[in-house]
């Protein structure tokens, strides 16, 4: 019965418009050539940085010279308006996982933390709301 309704959580949950927004983003983002571009030049980069350091081949001058490179490519990509709509929808759609998983957590009372922020003490006597 948990794996019928965790897969009914699953198909409800790629039903969402958040999910629907971060497909399309990734559909938008992977056609992009521009954007791949500079995704592989940062990952390069920084593959480079650790090489670097974990060998310590690298002065600190070139060290700094990679990190401003490495700075110059996320500036462009969080100015790219296919990036940041991805990362905006990626975002809405971990907002959606986390009620998600607040409520679940509620439910099935776990740690401290969640009871505090939904006021659920596993009594519904005295519940606040959580629709425990």
């Amino acid at each position: 019965m948990i794996k019928e309704k965790a897969t009914d959580l699953g198909l409800a949950l790629s039903n969402t418009e958040e999910f629907k927004r971060v497909q399309q983003a990734k559909a938008a983002m992977d056609s992009d050539p521009h954007v791949n571009s500079l995704m592989e030049q940062y990952t390069q980069k920084q593959e480079q940085m650790v090489t670097m350091l974990e060998n310590e081949d690298g002065d600190g001058m070139t060290v700094s010279a990679i990190a401003k490179e490495i700075e110059d490519i996320q500036t462009e990509l969080m100015n790219d308006p296919v990036f940041t709509e991805m990362m905006e929808a990626q975002n809405q759609f971990a907002n959606v996982m986390n009620d998600v998983n607040r409520i679940i957590s509620a439910y099935i009372n776990l740690g401290d933390e969640t009871e505090e922020s939904s006021g659920c003490s596993g009594n519904c006597s005295g519940c606040s709301g959580c629709l425990h």
